[in-house]
């Protein structure tokens, strides 16, 4: 029997439309077989708008002193170095780039979740800084829940009204349904170096063995777990997407994670720019968002979920033979 899942996409760096998930939102419901499309919800959160204001303010200034000089590379500058500062975390909750982002993140979450089935499992998908900002998010969602857990008392205003918010929460809202990740253009090693590669977990991994990882939810049915996992496609020419698995022994012994080399710039663009490879990485680091192997593999994913509760049916083992990323992707399954 099909289930309904959700999906909510997140974008990273330069973005500024709320409309940036939609050309991958198309191809994914053209990619799944016909009878489960309308077991997939789909939602988008767009942060963009936090940073923005703080960055278009301060090269307003710059510009009406004459200061600097107004390009296309000073504000892509700007805006790519700015995002990824801004989402650093602070001990003050208020006035915090970083805890705004997440409360975007949670609104989306909890539209989704305005909409029923409290229970459905959530595929969360992220797009450069997008990948962090998720994963970030699902880790402080399993350790509000922790401390929960263990009665831990927290000062502040905003942290008890977290902790409220999750305890009154549905199963989907705490993170409970979480079924799969999908990372695209990967930067997350990038925010690894301050503390040196043994000290970085993946959400996979609990802090004690005795407890429950971020990733697969705690509430997920045993089918559901089995299927779930965590796909990250990067290209060789992306100078801001990198596997995970070389991080450390964590991430290397993880069987639900797999790294996943494609050529989101493009066959003919690798080798027209071969010679020098950077002139691909713009091209390379948009281009997973409709990259064919990326969206087929994505759906994959989504429709293992969709009938976890039944062996996949030769309908859909039908639909997916042959398509590229079909053998890698069944590779990401834990034993």
């Amino acid at each position: 029997m099909a289930r309904k899942i959700a999906i909510l996409f997140v974008h990273g760096i330069y973005n500024s439309s709320d409309d940036f998930h939609l050309p991958m939102k198309s191809r994914l419901q053209k990619a799944l077989p016909p009878g489960l499309r309308s077991y997939v919800d789909f939602e988008a959160a767009n942060w963009a708008p936090i940073v923005r204001r703080h960055q278009t303010a301060y090269m307003d200034k710059l510009i009406q002193g004459r200061l600097v000089d107004d390009n296309d590379y000073r504000r892509m500058a700007l805006q790519g170095l700015g995002d990824a500062a801004a989402y650093q975390k602070t001990r003050n909750y208020k006035n915090s780039a970083y805890y705004e982002i997440q409360g975007v993140v949670r609104a989306a979450i909890d539209r989704l979740d305005q909409r029923g089935e409290p229970d459905r499992p959530l595929v969360l998908i992220g797009h450069s800084l997008g990948c962090h900002i998720l994963s970030t998010f699902a880790w402080d969602t399993y350790t509000m829940r922790r401390r929960m857990q263990d009665r831990q008392q927290d000062g502040d205003y905003q942290m008890q009204e977290f902790a409220s918010y999750l305890r009154d929460g549905s199963p989907f809202r705490r993170l409970e349904t979480f079924a799969g990740f999908v990372t695209m253009g990967c930067n997350m090693p990038l925010f690894t170096f301050t503390f040196g590669p043994d000290r970085i977990i993946p959400i996979t991994h609990a802090r004690t063995p005795t407890e429950h990882p971020a990733f697969p939810g705690i509430g997920l049915a045993a089918e559901i777990k089995q299927r779930a996992r965590w796909l990250n496609f990067y290209s060789r020419n992306d100078l801001l997407g990198y596997p995970l698995k070389p991080l450390n022994g964590a991430y290397a012994a993880e069987p639900r994670i797999t790294d996943i080399p494609v050529v989101s710039e493009g066959i003919w663009r690798r080798a027209l720019t071969a010679p020098l490879p950077a002139l691909a990485t713009s091209a390379a680091h948009t281009g997973y968002w409709t990259h064919g192997p990326v969206v087929r593999g994505t759906a994959q994913l989504l429709a293992d979920i969709i009938t976890a509760d039944e062996p996949t049916t030769p309908q859909i083992r039908k639909f997916f033979r042959g398509k590229k990323p079909n053998a890698k992707v069944a590779r990401a399954q834990p034993a």
